[in-house]
């Protein structure tokens, strides 16, 4: 008990020593909640309960691989044979016991994404349901709706509402042909390990075996569970309740992937006699940075008070810059990154993807390293090639590459009707002497609908020299409904796009700039220093606030804190701003010791001023320092609108 007592704090001890009964462990960012679980499972080991009789549950794979290794390390009482892992995992060894209870074999097999993408896909076709629509869509929708214990008209109606209405009503009928053809197959997918353990767990024998079963039951990241998950739980506790849920609801962050707060929330009404414990000392961040974080958050309505509380010695107090747009922002971001030596603790985070587009710009042009985290760079995204591709067949009629993209996207053209095509294309001049002869090349009605409807596109292109203006034919007259068919994202990727064409908003012409963002898409993150150059300085990491959620870095900028910038204007619309204050959260806290908050003043696509976030006009003027960085017009740093 001496080594504990070394190890942990008081707040974390606690947990340990105190933890039996339906206890709610509200775990602050930094505090130490891995530790914490990992010496409460060592503990009930050392008390000689069994570990067949512990149940430890995680949300990924990597959680669980470094708790279980950490137990093995400081108990030698057979920590490896707990049961736990993700609940995907425990789902799955006791739907192998169970199958044949709910109409399945024992050997069932289990399809990732992709099966099950294809699966939907061959559904598409053979049923001729959702004319236009992919897989993708709508295996998102059947997805929400499993985790979300909604029916799918209503996933529809929050999120997908721009579907049309023939389609919309066609998703049910397509949910329920996959339903069935998974079970004639023996085929379960990730969704149905969670929904079908739960419905063996409807069956009052086999519930009553698996909970006498579990003693005690450990809980990580309490907020991101869904409703079939805490559902799981509370059939799962209803013998023994020794439940340990440990989890901070100011970082629940994920209502997207169906994750629901009120799990946590109402933690103490589903069990009325839980203990509260609050892990609030702080191992990451300094005063002045907590102070922020702290700020922030108390003005959350729905919420479970805590207070974060730093170990170190006062730091830097973080600061809020103005600038003229967002060509100034990424030049000063930048400027200060290469003032740093070792990039591997730089970060620079945003709510969206779009909104780094010039910081990459900036740093692939001085040549400073730099990673995404969780995704591609922006200029390499599958929508923003789509758009480049049109901008290009306009300065050369016969880039092949370009034709075959934007080829693809039309619907009954494959891989045949490509080859077809472009080799009429080859035997043309320009676009209109190819519009004349379209009749005659696309190898189907439907092909030659989708090639009709691109040449006409490219010939009102023509007619434009504004990057910004041929970029709009595009989007509207083709690539927004593309979008809506073919990604459960599609209003993000229409984000980006816009972005695309405020960036276009500096060129005369689309041969310039294509050009100029083409040397920057060639530039892949450090690839002009060589290896050992690398290795010493590090590397700048990019990335989503949601793709950092875990990590921290020493200096962290976060950008674009402007109204419908963050908050996302999605979440606005949708009244979801109080997840959207938790996100800002989860940014503050991933800094260690020097945070800089910014913003452009004026959008260069739209032409008007931007408004600074709410979430810095809430914040008490005496946890930050504020600067202005404005670029007068006559200057010759000024870009031009």
């Amino acid at each position: 008990m001496k080594e504990y007592e070394r190890e942990l704090n008081e707040e974390q001890l606690r947990v340990v020593y105190e933890g039996d009964g339906p206890c709610l462990v509200l775990s602050g960012p930094g505090s130490g909640k891995t530790r914490t679980l990992v010496y409460r499972s060592a503990y009930l080991l050392e008390k000689d309960v069994f570990p067949e009789r512990i149940l430890l549950l995680t949300f990924t794979k990597k959680a669980a691989k470094e708790m279980f290794s950490r137990i093995l390390r400081i108990s030698n009482k057979g920590g490896e044979k707990i049961c736990g892992g993700t609940f995907h995992h425990v789902g799955n060894l006791f739907l192998k016991k169970y199958a044949s209870r709910i109409g399945y074999s024992s050997n069932f097999t289990i399809i990732d994404e992709d099966d099950s993408k294809n699966l939907i896909a061959t559904i598409l076709k053979e049923t001729d349901e959702g004319r236009g629509l992919k897989a993708q869509v709508v295996k998102k929708i059947i997805s929400l709706s499993t985790n979300s214990n909604k029916n799918i008209e209503k996933v529809v109606e929050d999120g997908f509402f721009y579907l049309d209405e023939n389609i919309t009503a066609s998703i049910p009928v397509i949910a329920d042909y996959y339903k069935k053809r998974k079970k004639e197959n023996n085929l379960m997918d990730y969704d149905d390990l969670l929904f079908n353990w739960l419905q063996l767990l409807s069956y009052p024998d086999i519930q009553e075996e698996i909970s006498s079963r579990f003693l005690y039951i450990l809980i990580d990241e309490y907020q991101d569970t869904n409703r079939i998950q805490d559902d799981i739980v509370k059939k799962l506790s209803k013998v023994h309740g020794n439940i340990l849920a440990v989890g901070d609801d100011a970082q629940s962050i994920y209502s997207f992937r169906a994750a629901d707060i009120e799990n946590i929330l109402s933690f103490s009404k589903s069990y009325p006699k839980a203990k509260i414990f609050r892990l609030e000392s702080n191992y990451r961040s300094t005063p002045e940075i907590l102070d922020v974080a702290n700020n922030v958050i108390k003005k959350n309505e729905k919420k479970l008070d805590k207070t974060l509380k730093s170990v170190h010695g006062s730091g830097s107090v973080p600061t809020i810059i103005s600038f003229s747009n967002s060509f100034e922002q990424a030049k000063f971001i930048v400027d200060e990154i290469e003032k740093i030596n070792n990039l591997d603790e730089v970060a620079v985070l945003f709510r969206a993807h779009y909104q780094c587009a010039e910081i990459e710009i900036e740093l692939a042009k001085r040549r400073v390293p730099y990673i995404v985290r969780g995704g591609v760079r922006f200029f390499e995204q599958f929508h923003i090639k789509d758009v480049f591709a049109f901008l290009r067949i306009l300065t050369n009629f016969y880039d092949e590459t370009s034709w075959r993209r934007l080829l693809l996207r039309q619907e009954g053209v494959g891989e045949i009707g490509v080859k077809k095509i472009i080799s009429k294309i080859k035997e043309e001049k320009n676009i209109n002497s190819l519009a004349e002869k379209k009749d005659n090349i696309a190898p189907s009605r439907l092909a030659t609908t989708g090639l009709s409807l691109l040449l006409s596109l490219l010939q009102r292109a023509e007619k434009e020299k504004r990057p910004e203006k041929i970029i709009s034919i595009f989007l509207q007259g083709f690539y927004n409904e593309y979008l809506d068919l073919s990604f459960e994202n599609a209003r993000e990727r229409k984000g980006d796009i816009k972005k695309v064409a405020e960036l276009s908003t500096k060129y005369e012409d689309i041969g310039e700039m294509t050009d100029d963002l083409s040397l920057s898409e060639d530039f892949k993150g450090g690839e002009f220093f060589t290896q050992s150059k690398i290795r010493a300085r590090g590397k700048v990491t990019l990335s989503t606030v949601h793709q950092a959620k875990g990590l921290e870095w020493g200096t962290v900028f976060i950008v674009s804190l402007k109204e419908g910038g963050f908050p996302h204007a999605k979440s606005i619309e949708d009244g979801l701003i109080e997840e959207e204050r938790r996100l800002f959260y989860v940014a503050v806290t991933r800094c260690k010791r020097n945070l800089f908050l910014t913003y452009p003043l004026y959008s260069l696509r739209e032409k008007e001023l931007s408004s600074p976030s709410r979430f810095l006009e809430e914040m008490e003027s005496e946890v930050y320092d504020s600067e202005e960085r404005i670029v007068e017009k006559d200057s010759e740093e000024w870009e031009p609108f």
